[in-house]
């Protein structure tokens, strides 16, 4: 399921120079190679994170790899008891330098992620938050409406994430109540903002214990602990209903209530800006912050806020971006479902578009580093793949019997090249067999002394 804690993501370092120049040769690049209706509205820019400045003069490319020669190599790299592998290696402008099985739709496990969130942030522009509030429903009933803050906390934070704080909001909402003289209080809560069910039936049912459930209001991630929340909406309502009682306001709980269209705001807590949570979701690989961002992004495109409303609201834009192809299957936002297809040649497109405008820069700014970062931190730890070490910068993905690998990377002979690895295999096999074909195919083509 290929995540990691939100207090370990935020001790990592972010990643390095390099990136960042990186990212600029990439925006020289897009000017010379437009990617047809993938622009991204000016209200989308990132403010959060700074778009990289380009430079003054494009850099003289080195060569590339010879695409017979490259492939070559990569056949040499174990893939003993793995059943199907896919690899894609290209330029950022497009030249497919290797193609192995690149049009076979394998499952792509968490690599989805960097498809759900690029669509979010095309659909939903980085600036934007969610944002959680209390109403005055009238006859003394007041409703916490969740907004689909999928970093909505009610523990202390010091995140660099910015998460918004249950707390604040009921420190709020104690002033408002006690300064028009009340003191006791109806409390109902209001997730209508999603639909359908909760806990995908695409994926495996014995998860339910530790894959949280996806609504429009939950606190901490879905999760007690390491344990999912069984009813998070209820479970953060009572969170609320003991911090007003905290305060000082006589609470009676009510459970699920329609909030009134029309209902005077009480208090309301804004999240951080969707640039930063897609930073955060990459970085760790968060689950249900990746769902909770494709049901907004199907919601502002008109779709249903649904597991089934936000897949049609993927596979729409893949076709409108000239992504989809036959076999191809999209499930979920998460890359939880086994059932999710995805080619190496789409998901290097995906990569490539993120790369070349900078209004995605929250995306590539979210991909852990090898040896560095989030999920890849202690990736590439075998000495025939030290050369990935704080080089590739990587979307991972893994569930049993698959791995994933999306990202890009720099050469020997300093040439930028993305590239898409998928492995899936039926059988049991061990994830260090797995994980060793991607780093060592990633770092094959790093050392690759191919003209």
């Amino acid at each position: 399921m290929d995540t990691v804690s939100l207090s370990s993501a935020d001790r990592v370092k972010r990643t390095r120079l390099h990136s960042t120049r990186f990212a600029a040769a990439l925006v020289i690049a897009s000017l010379a190679t437009t990617l047809v209706g993938c622009a991204v509205p000016a209200s989308a820019q990132p403010m959060d994170v700074p778009s990289p400045s380009p430079s003054t003069a494009e850099p003289a490319p080195a060569p590339a790899p010879a695409t017979g020669v490259l492939t070559a190599r990569l056949a040499t790299i174990s893939t003993k008891k793995i059943d199907k592998v896919a690899v894609v290696v290209a330029t950022p402008a497009g030249d497919v330098l290797t193609d192995r099985a690149g049009s076979t739709p394998l499952t792509p496990a968490s690599t989805m992620k960097l498809l759900t969130t690029t669509v979010a942030l095309n659909t939903l522009g980085a600036e934007h938050r969610f944002t959680t509030k209390v109403v005055d429903a009238g006859s003394g009933v007041i409703v916490l409406v969740g907004g689909g803050d999928p970093l909505l906390t009610d523990k202390k934070s010091a995140s660099v994430y910015k998460p918004a704080s249950l707390q604040k909001l009921a420190a709020a909402t104690v002033a408002a109540l006690k300064a028009s003289g009340r003191t006791a209080v109806t409390l109902g809560y209001d997730a209508s903002l999603f639909s359908g069910p909760t806990f995908s039936p695409s994926w495996k049912a014995k998860w339910k214990s530790t894959e949280a459930r996806v609504t429009a209001l939950e606190i901490n991630s879905g999760k007690s602990g390491w344990r999912a929340q069984t009813k998070p909406s209820v479970t953060a309502t009572k969170a609320f209903a003991a911090r007003l009682k905290k305060a000082g306001i006589t609470v009676k709980l009510r459970g699920s209530v329609a909030a009134p269209a029309q209902a005077t705001e009480l208090a309301s807590v804004s999240s951080a800006s969707l640039a930063m949570i897609i930073k955060r979701t990459m970085l760790v690989s968060d689950n249900v912050a990746a769902e909770t961002l494709s049901r907004h992004a199907a919601l502002a495109a008109g779709g249903a806020g649904s597991f089934a409303g936000a897949a049609a609201n993927v596979r729409s834009w893949m076709i409108a971006h000239g992504l989809w192809a036959d076999g191809q299957v999209i499930l979920d936002g998460s890359g939880l479902a086994p059932g999710n297809k995805l080619t190496t040649l789409a998901l290097t497109k995906v990569l490539r578009t993120a790369l070349a405008d900078p209004a995605y820069q929250p995306v590539i700014a979210g991909l852990p580093v090898a040896w560095e970062t989030g999920t890849l931190s202690k990736r590439f730890n075998d000495p025939s793949e030290k050369a990935g070490r704080h080089n590739v910068h990587a979307k991972t993905g893994t569930l049993r019997g698959v791995a994933g690998l999306v990202g890009y990377l720099t050469t020997a002979d300093g040439r930028q090249l993305v590239f898409a690895e998928l492995a899936n295999t039926a059988k049991p096999v061990s994830y260090t067999r797995l994980y060793n074909w991607l780093d060592r195919t990633a770092a094959a083509t790093i050392t690759c002394a191919c003209r």
